[in-house]
C-alpha cells in the first residue's frame, strides 16, 4: 500500500471523515495496529484524539503525544477494562482474529453507542494482487534454482536466476534481495551458508504473514461472514467498497454503533 500515492491518500481520508465524527478527547482503539498508520491517520484529522494501538507482534512504540501502541496484546484478550474506549477502528487487522472473540471484547470495552470503523482486506483489489506477488517473489527467492545460485558463487548465475525470478513475478524485494545477495557471494562457502540461512529466517515470517492473507482476504460471501458476529453486539450498516479512482476494491468498510 505504501507504493501507491493514491490508495494511502484514499485511507487516510476514510480514518480523516471517522475521526470528524468524534468528540474532543475520544479514547479509541486500534485493533491490529501495526507500526501506527491510522493513529497517524487520526492524529493528521483530529490531533486532540487518545488512540489506543494493540498488536499481537512487536511493534514500535510510539513517542508521540496523544497515542501509544502495545505489543504483545491479543485482539481476543483486551487488557482494558469494559466500557473504556469511545471509539474503535482497524484497517486489515481484525480479520486476522478469531472474529467471534474479537467482536465480544470490542464490544465490551467500548462505551454505550460508541462508534467503530473497520477496513477488511477486498480478494479483487491492488493491495492483495501486490501481497500475491510478493508472496510469490518470497518462495521463488527462498527456492532451490536461487539457493544453487548463490552456493555457486557465481554472480552472472545468480543474475539470470533472479531475472527470470523477476520477470515472472515482479517486486520490489527483489531488487533488494539482489543487492543483499551479490554483496556476498563472493565469499566462502560457509559464510555463503550462513548469508543464506540468515536471510530464510528473516523471511519466514514475512511468509507466514502473507499465507494468512488469503484466509483472511473477504469476498461478497465472507464479509457477510465477518458481519454476523459484530451484529450481535452493535448495530451494523452494511458494508460499502473503498474504491480507486479507477474502480479497483481496495477494501471493505464496515461501521456500526455499540448498542
Amino acid at each position: 500500500m505504501a507504493r501507491s500515492p493514491e490508495i494511502c491518500a484514499l485511507v487516510d481520508a476514510h480514518w480523516s471523515t471517522f475521526a470528524s465524527t468524534l468528540p474532543p478527547q475520544t479514547r479509541v482503539l486500534d485493533l491490529g495496529c501495526g507500526g501506527g498508520a491510522v493513529a497517524r491517520a487520526l492524529h493528521a484529522a483530529e490531533p486532540w484524539l487518545q488512540v489506543t494501538g494493540i498488536d499481537v507482534a512487536e511493534v514500535p512504540p510510539s513517542n508521540q503525544p496523544g497515542f501509544e501502541l502495545l505489543s504483545n496484546v491479543p485482539m481476543e484478550l483486551l487488557p482494558f477494562a469494559d466500557g473504556s474506549f469511545g471509539a474503535a477502528v482497524s484497517q486489515f487487522g481484525y480479520e486476522y482474529g478469531d472474529q467471534s472473540s474479537v467482536a465480544a471484547e470490542m464490544a465490551r470495552v467500548l462505551a454505550p453507542r460508541a462508534p467503530f470503523s473497520l477496513l477488511i482486506h477486498h480478494p479483487e483489489g491492488p493491495i492483495v494482487d501486490d501481497m500475491r506477488r510478493h508472496r510469490r517473489a518470497i518462495e521463488g527467492l527462498c527456492g532451490l534454482h536461487v539457493q544453487s545460485a548463490f552456493f555457486s558463487g557465481r554472480a552472472n548465475d545468480l543474475a539470470e536466476r533472479l531475472a527470470l525470478l523477476r520477470r515472472d513475478c515482479p517486486h520490489p524485494v527483489l531488487d533488494q534481495a539482489e543487492l543483499g545477495l551479490q554483496a556476498h557471494i563472493r565469499q566462502n562457502e560457509s559464510d555463503r551458508l550462513q548469508v543464506w540461512r540468515a536471510v530464510a529466517e528473516a523471511l519466514a515470517p514475512e511468509l507466514v504473514m502473507l499465507d494468512s492473507l488469503d484466509l483472511c482476504r473477504a469476498d461478497a460471501k465472507g464479509i457477510g461472514h465477518i458481519m454476523l458476529p459484530l451484529m450481535r453486539e452493535f448495530e451494523v450498516a452494511q458494508p460499502a467498497v473503498l474504491l480507486t479512482r479507477a474502480g479497483e476494491p481496495i477494501a471493505w468498510a464496515i461501521r456500526g454503533t455499540r448498542r
